[in-house]
């Protein structure tokens, strides 16, 4: 137990690092592309870069981890993030500021490596536990970022991208002499002999899985979404200042973090993780409802408390699932297909919400929200029916 808890907290705090250096990142590279005469739109390139990257890259890497170990990948994904951040602080380029996206998004599997990690240290009952703690550093991460890269951002335009640097190093040192390696050398040797990255195109068949890979891609469609027009809706409809547009995104933010660092494994003691999905994917639907009529501030923040408490608990038992589905063999591959799902999400979502806003209103994100997580209830449903055995056959 208490390896676990050493090991589980040196993972929070190397994915809480990794996503503090995207939170200052992200905000200000449409800023930065702008003054090297880039438009919004080619930013908007960048960004989707960086996510087609990392659809392709994260199974593959993944699955090499279950070969040659986490800490090597992990090592390997995080040395590509600090030298991408590093020459988006060097160069005057928008040219090379395309191809540090590129090499962060194909050097970009250490999410689904530590979602790996925490599979390797918990047994079955717990995995959705483990996996809220790495949901909890992502959003901490997101959360304390962007405050970070704007104190920075006074220094120079980019001293944020040198700071994020920095602090993966951080990660880097936390990982090289912290970090015990969590492959057995059993598996090891297992996989000298069964190793294929064919093998990972089976689980597409593999229906009740499918459903989770599908279940995440709209989590995070939804999501993302709402996310990218918040800033534009607190400005154009509720006439926020952006101090106060962020201590939404932090209320939301810590508010999920709370859910997923101490709610999920207590919660799942009493309700099965199967029901928690359907209940979840319910109450994000009812939050964006909300949202979606809100005609005051006071409405609007209702809607997404309630939003924060099923989208905190909906990715840590979504991933915990698919853990619990996968062999033991292939963890590290599984969770790199589900994070590809994921980063699909991510694209389509902002890219909709933009459009919608724009076009239709800008509640119009947030009713489409509450339809992408009616789906996700949906197929919660159909998981409960198809899911007939404890995990798929090994």
């Amino acid at each position: 137990m208490q390896k676990f808890k050493s090991s589980s907290f040196i993972i929070f705090l190397i994915v809480f690092i990794n996503f503090l250096g995207y939170g200052i990142v992200f905000p200000t590279l449409p800023l930065l592309t702008e003054s090297y005469g880039g438009t919004p739109f080619l930013s908007g390139i960048f960004i989707a870069a960086f996510s087609f990257m990392q659809v392709l890259a994260m199974p593959i890497l993944g699955r090499l981890s279950d070969k040659y170990g986490r800490r090597p990948l992990l090592l390997f994904s995080l040395w590509g993030t600090f030298f991408s951040f590093f020459l988006m602080g060097i160069t005057h380029s928008l040219l090379w500021l395309l191809i540090a996206r590129i090499i962060d998004g194909a050097s970009g599997g250490n999410l689904s490596i530590a979602q790996a990690y925490i599979a390797d240290i918990t047994d079955r009952k717990n995995r959705s536990s483990g996996m809220g703690i790495i949901g909890a550093g992502i959003t901490l991460g997101f959360i304390i970022g962007p405050v970070w890269g704007g104190i920075f951002s006074k220094i120079s335009p980019t001293a944020p991208y040198f700071s994020a640097a920095v602090i993966t190093l951080i990660s880097i040192l936390l990982t090289q002499f912290l970090l015990p390696e969590s492959v057995s050398k059993k598996e090891k040797v297992y996989e000298k002999s069964h190793f294929n990255f064919a093998t990972l195109f089976k689980h597409f068949r593999n229906a009740p899985l499918f459903i989770l890979f599908i279940v995440t891609l709209l989590l995070f469609w939804g999501q993302s979404g709402v996310y990218t027009t918040l800033s534009l809706l607190g400005n154009d409809v509720f006439h926020l200042t952006l101090l106060k547009t962020s201590l939404l995104f932090a209320f939301g933010g810590i508010l999920s973090a709370f859910i997923q660092a101490f709610l999920i494994g207590k919660v799942t003691k009493f309700i099965s993780e199967e029901k928690l999905l359907i209940i979840s994917a319910i109450s994000g639907t009812v939050g964006f409802f909300f949202m979606a009529i809100s005609e005051n501030i006071a409405i609007f923040v209702v809607g997404m408390t309630i939003f924060s408490i099923g989208n905190g608990f909906l990715a840590p038992i979504s991933q915990g699932l698919v853990s619990e589905l996968a062999s033991e063999h292939e963890q590290g591959g599984i969770m790199g297909i589900l994070q590809s799902f994921g980063s699909i999400g991510r694209i389509i979502g902002p890219l909709l919400a933009g459009f919608i806003y724009q076009t239709l209103n800008p509640f119009a994100p947030s009713a489409m929200g509450a339809v992408v997580f009616a789906g996700i209830a949906i197929l919660g449903t159909q998981f409960m029916r198809k899911n007939t055995s404890p995990h798929f056959e090994k």
